[in-house]
């Protein structure tokens, strides 16, 4: 049985809406800074996580890059995972978090 690996992409204000757009996956939107040591802690949770879990799509927006983008969501702490079916906003997680905890709240919203 060949196993698929995902990975986490990075998004831009240009394909941002297209991506979180995905009408049978669960999305996880990772928000960022490259100077941000928790969002540090929390990368490799997030990678694992898109290693691990079917049917969810994992991507990462850097928020000194795309401001437009943290503004459109409020994001006023990083990082912020953001959980959206159907291209809305269905649940939030604020500050990094263990990989159970990220498994958890992708189940409560598929």
């Amino acid at each position: 049985m060949e196993v698929k690996y995902m990975s986490v992409v990075h998004v831009t204000k240009e394909n941002f809406d297209k991506a979180i757009n995905v009408s049978d996956k669960t999305v996880v939107v990772d928000f960022f800074a490259t100077w941000c040591g928790p969002c540090k802690m929390l990368a490799p949770v997030v990678e694992q996580a898109a290693e691990e879990i079917n049917n969810t799509a994992f991507y990462k927006v850097d928020i000194d890059e795309e401001m437009e983008l943290a503004q459109r969501y409020q994001i006023m702490s990083v990082p912020t995972l953001l959980f959206l079916k159907n291209g809305e906003v269905v649940n939030k997680s604020v500050g990094a978090i263990p990989l159970e905890q990220l498994k958890d709240m992708i189940d409560s919203v598929k």
